[in-house]
């Protein structure tokens, strides 16, 4: 494991020990053949973000497939620690691409080893009902290998054993946890996770109307400036959100607006979240 490289990773935040039992258990599973991928569940020490990936996302696994990748959101940085930070699905491809899925790291781990591959979280989240995702896991793998269903689930028993998992209704859980969600934000933001209140006397929430062609030339980055020079830290958080889901926030591509959002990020002292953004290239 590269430590450098995690420890980077993680900013000015502690690495949870979760994330340390994760590695550990892959060792230990190398030497016997396996592998977390073999549930849909790869923890990783370095990550090359998105461009719809949050700021304040600090990513800590992937699912091996379509980009699709969990992380502890900090929501720009109000949380001192990142065992009580929330766990966010991101689906570059799909939509919506930002998925809100459990309170904290324990929590989300119950939720990950309730299901037979990890992956299908990323599917359950629209789901209506428990037996919906009931019929997805018996059609999962039912033609696959003995060998195959054996190994996956001597993985997932040891991980339950190391973290002391618990099984859950996993749509029931999604439910109110979403619920949850909605009713602790203070601003409601285009990418569904809104801004908590980082300030309880703020009353203004105005949100800036983008332009409906994703322009950024000169005109609408001076309307964007315009705005945020007007704007409270609340207003400002939000249109970062709004704007990194609006925009393909990254080098070569809506490039002004790349450059913009750190600029904003840094003069408010979110250095990990603008550097998260900078490593987009």
């Amino acid at each position: 494991m590269g430590n450098v490289e995690l420890k980077e990773s993680y900013g000015s935040y502690e690495i949870p020990r979760e994330i340390h039992q994760l590695f550990q258990l892959e060792e230990e599973f190398a030497e016997k053949g396996l592998s977390l991928s073999q549930i849909g569940f790869q923890p990783f020490n370095q990550f090359d973000p998105y461009a719809i990936t949050p700021p304040d996302l600090i990513a800590f696994a992937s699912t091996g497939g379509d980009g699709i990748h969990f992380g502890f959101l900090t929501d720009f940085h109000s949380l001192s620690d990142l065992t009580e930070a929330p766990i966010v699905c991101v689906t570059p491809t799909n939509d919506p691409p930002i998925r809100y899925m459990a309170r904290n790291i324990r929590e989300f781990l119950d939720l990950a080893f309730s299901v037979p591959y990890v992956e299908m979280l990323e599917t359950i989240w629209s789901y209506e009902n428990e037996q919906q995702a009931q019929e997805l896991a018996k059609e999962f793998g039912k033609d696959a290998p003995r060998k195959w269903k054996k190994d996956r689930e001597r993985i997932l028993t040891r991980c339950r054993e190391v973290f002391g998992t618990k099984k859950v209704d996993v749509v029931s859980y999604l439910h109110e946890v979403k619920k949850e969600r909605a009713e602790s934000i203070h601003m409601a933001t285009l990418d569904g996770l809104g801004v908590t209140d980082q300030n309880s006397e703020t009353t203004s929430k105005a949100s800036f109307t983008f332009s409906e062609e994703r322009k950024c030339d000169e005109k609408e980055m001076k309307r964007m400036r315009l705005f945020l020079s007007q704007a409270n830290e609340l207003e400002k958080l939000a249109f970062i959100r709004d704007a990194n889901y609006w925009y393909i926030v990254t080098s070569g591509y809506d490039e002004a607006v790349w450059e913009l959002i750190q600029e904003l990020l840094t003069s408010m002292g979110l250095h990990d979240e603008a550097e998260h953004v900078a490593e987009r290239c």
